[in-house]
């Protein structure tokens, strides 16, 4: 009696199993049409967003700027090296002492700009990335994306899904500035 209730148990778990990947095989077919994807060259939209291009050519003057007063500094330091050689042996070692001073404040300029630099450039960039996703989440909302992937993620994508320009157009509009 016990075979009995088996076998009928496995044509029934059978048929919700057949059911199951009838339902699972036609599912994409009846959503295809509703999924629309495309993906993004994200380093390719970040160099050409024109924000980028601003904050890059202010960083750029910002160092010359402090390329200059380093330069500057560095002059100063060496007319004070050459004026040791000048000096008596007790104003050479007093001398000597100013000389290292400075040579240590030029070391900590340098290394205090650079890295003031840099975080700035990184906080910039933050902001723009933040930016460019907005944009990315707009555009696709704008389209009827339901996906739009960056490019680096993907083993391979037709180049007809590939929205970049589009979205850097998008970008660069807001700006008042659209891409040629």
């Amino acid at each position: 009696m016990l075979r009995v209730q088996k076998r009928r148990m496995i044509p029934e778990t059978l048929m919700g199993i057949v059911t199951c990947l009838i339902s699972l095989v036609s599912c994409p077919m009846v959503f295809a049409d509703e999924l629309k994807i495309g993906y993004v060259n994200l380093g390719k939209i970040f160099d050409g967003y024109e924000r980028t291009k601003t904050s890059d050519s202010t960083l750029e003057k910002q160092g010359k700027q402090k390329e200059v007063e380093f330069q500057a500094r560095m002059e100063e330091l060496k007319k004070l090296r050459q004026s040791l050689e000048l000096l008596n042996d007790q104003a050479r070692e007093a001398k000597t002492k100013e000389v290292e001073e400075k040579t240590d404040e030029l070391q900590r300029f340098r290394t205090s700009t650079a890295r003031d630099l840099r975080r700035e450039r990184d906080g910039i960039a933050k902001e723009i990335l933040k930016e460019i996703q907005a944009g990315v989440e707009a555009y696709a909302k704008a389209n009827g994306f339901s996906l739009v992937l960056d490019e680096r993620s993907l083993l391979y994508g037709q180049p007809t899904y590939d929205v970049t320009d589009a979205v850097l157009n998008s970008l660069n509009g807001r700006l008042g500035k659209p891409k040629p």
